[in-house]
């Protein structure tokens, strides 16, 4: 899922949602241009600060806050292997709410999926049974923010600020490639500043230990939300700079303790992209130590208005010690239309593996239905 907006102001360090107004955080360029809403995560709607009366001065604001979220339903079909002709569920809610005070904000944000089983009751097995639901807060923060929009956020739970830029340049609804880098965290420091030409993000987080015998709350058998916050002790951060009028140079970098190191830069427009990385640890996932260099261009066209087409081409090397090298190469065409004042939105997303690649996944056509609240 990598469908919100609006950003770089805030509290708003984030969210998983929004639309054109979506999923929230910092992720991308401070661009003010028509994008499909999934591309604009971090530009959540700014909060306005309010007086509690007209008399009470600018430097008292009354307290803000706002309740946003979004829901999906649909999934993935694949077209040819095991899983043929069979749906996959991507059913999700999530929601939060932020808050602000003067030079103060906060978010706390939740979400949850179906998980999904087949006919046996095998868990995560593309059919249409009903294994339960999972989920769990993946936001969860609090920050200062400077007179010159430096902010300082101390969370429990947050993206990374490369996670922030999952979807640099990749304008496509669904299947664009993901950069090796770490993505939800839990304690962490981040500082950041998003205004102006020059923009820079950056957080770093002691290892993870969490696991689901250590969360709070269970949604039943399935739920293993909390063995995602297992992980070595790292930082990464990006910069960006606007090279000219809608055009935005970024380069980013990961260092983990014990798990390699990732590089990334790319360029945005309003209608193209591209990127490209190496990481030397990530071969393909953690548990098979190699090195991964890939590159992904992307092409967005508003046929006409909330309406967008997209296209994209994603290539990686992985060069793996254990095992013989392996190559992901696709290509996609997809489609973004929102309406109801943002409230709406449709996505079709295709994928098609290349003659090039040896990546064994299946060719798939996704389809999801959005519903967004309080932006």
């Amino acid at each position: 899922m990598k469908f919100n907006i609006n950003a770089g102001k805030a509290l708003m360090a984030l969210s998983f949602c929004c639309s054109l107004p979506l999923v929230a955080e910092e992720k991308a360029p401070h661009i003010d241009v028509p994008q499909p809403a999934m591309h604009d995560d971090t530009k959540i709607p700014e909060m306005v600060e309010t007086s509690a009366s007209p008399a009470m001065p600018k430097s008292s604001p009354a307290p803000s806050f706002r309740f946003y979220g979004e829901m999906g339903l649909g999934g993935y079909t694949a077209l040819e292997g095991d899983y043929k002709h069979k749906y996959e569920d991507g059913t999700y809610i999530e929601g939060g709410v932020e808050g602000q005070y003067g030079h103060w904000f906060g978010l706390i944000y939740g979400e949850g999926w179906t998980v999904q089983a087949d006919h046996q009751g095998n868990a995560w097995e593309p059919d249409h049974g009903w294994g339960g639901f999972e989920g769990g807060i993946n936001r969860f923060w609090g920050g200062y923010r400077t007179d010159d929009k430096t902010e300082i956020i101390l969370s429990l739970h947050n993206d990374s600020s490369l996670d922030d830029l999952q979807y640099w340049a990749d304008f496509t609804p669904e299947f664009g490639y993901e950069i090796p880098n770490t993505r939800d965290i839990a304690t962490a420091l981040k500082v950041q500043n998003l205004s102006g030409d020059f923009r820079y993000s950056v957080i770093a987080t002691p290892a993870g230990h969490a696991d689901e015998s250590k969360a709070w709350l269970h949604f039943g058998k399935y739920d293993r939300y909390s063995d995602k916050y297992i992980y070595p002790a790292m930082m990464n951060g990006y910069i960006q700079y606007d090279l000219m009028k809608d055009v935005t140079w970024m380069g980013g970098t990961e260092i983990t303790d014990g798990t390699g190191q990732l590089f990334v830069t790319g360029v945005l427009t309003p209608n193209f992209g591209v990127r490209v990385w190496h990481h030397t640890g990530r071969g393909e996932g953690l548990g098979n130590p190699g090195t991964e260099t890939g590159a992904m261009v992307s092409a967005m066209y508003e046929a006409f208005k909330g309406f967008y087409l997209s296209t994209a081409y994603s290539y990686a090397q992985h060069n793996l010690d254990n095992d013989p090298d392996t190559t992901t190469s696709y290509a996609q065409f997809g489609i973004w239309y929102e309406y109801c004042g943002g409230k709406f939105a449709t996505a079709f997303d295709s994928r098609f593996n290349l003659g090039n690649s040896t990546d064994d996944s299946d060719n798939k056509i996704f389809l999801m239905q959005y519903y967004y609240w309080g932006h």
